[in-house]
C-alpha cells in the first residue's frame, strides 16, 4: 500500500476514525514502519512529540492485547475473525476500482456488525 493510498483511501479513513489513532498518527506510524522520510508539513519538534505519542499508544495497545488474551476475552476464534476481516480488506484494496467505490457503506456496516458480535 503506497502512502497516497493510505491518505486517500476512504475506507481506511473510516477505520482510522473508529480507532484510537488520529489520521496524522497513522501517517507517522506508516512512514516509520516503512522507513520513509518524516512528514514535512510539521516542525521537527512537533513531529518527534507525535512519534513519541504514537509509540506510547502502540505500546499500550500491545499491553491491551496481552491483557485481553490473558483474560481469554480475545481468544483464537476472535483473532481468526479479525484476521479474516483484514484479508478481505486487502482484497478490496487490491481491487479498489472494482469494489471499493461502490460498496464502502456496506463494507463498513459489515465490519461494524462483525465487531459488535465479537464484543462481550
Amino acid at each position: 500500500m503506497s502512502n497516497e493510498n493510505v491518505i486517500n483511501n476512504s475506507l481506511l479513513l473510516e477505520i482510522i476514525e473508529n480507532s484510537n489513532f488520529t489520521e496524522r498518527q497513522i501517517q507517522i506510524i506508516y512512514k516509520i514502519y516503512n522507513n520513509e522520510e518524516r512528514l514535512k508539513e510539521i516542525s521537527s519538534g512537533a513531529y518527534y512529540r507525535e512519534v513519541k505519542q504514537c509509540r506510547n499508544k502502540i505500546k499500550k495497545f500491545y499491553y491491551s492485547i496481552i491483557l485481553l488474551r490473558l483474560l481469554n476475552i480475545l481468544n483464537e476464534e476472535k483473532l481468526l475473525v479479525l484476521n479474516s476481516i483484514v484479508d478481505k480488506l486487502y482484497t478490496l484494496e487490491n481491487n479498489h476500482d472494482k469494489y471499493h467505490n461502490n460498496s464502502l457503506k456496506s463494507v463498513t456496516d459489515i465490519i461494524e456488525q462483525v465487531l459488535d458480535r465479537l464484543l462481550l
